[in-house]
């Protein structure tokens, strides 16, 4: 994965959301109005695997989250493809609840 600033776009069947990562010496941090996400990454010869958590920093009862609680960690594999990575897996906390992401990286 190139190290830089990504756009995220990310789905579940309970909704959709948007943030920011910034990948980095195999860390990713990044963000929303309501969630920081923290985790690292791995490039593979199968693929990219991350670990991500997320974690509330905007108390605003409004700002859902797609899981319906604060707190989950992502398992993720993921597959570059120039400026993109489309990323597929599950929360630990919620198996079965399918989740995908697709990062667009927009600066170095």
């Amino acid at each position: 994965m190139r190290e830089g600033l990504y756009r995220v776009e990310y789905h579940t069947v309970h909704g959709t959301g948007t943030g920011v990562l910034y990948a980095t010496g195999g860390k990713l941090r990044g963000g929303n109005s309501a969630f920081a996400f923290v985790g690292n990454y791995n490039d593979r010869v199968d693929g990219i695997q991350v670990k991500i958590s997320t974690l509330r920093h905007n108390p605003d009862p409004d700002a859902k989250s797609l899981f319906g609680t604060d707190r989950i960690t992502l398992m993720l594999k993921g597959t570059e493809n120039g400026d993109m990575v489309d990323f597929e897996g599950e929360a630990l906390q919620m198996p079965g609840v399918h989740f995908k992401a697709v990062l667009t990286r927009i600066a170095d």
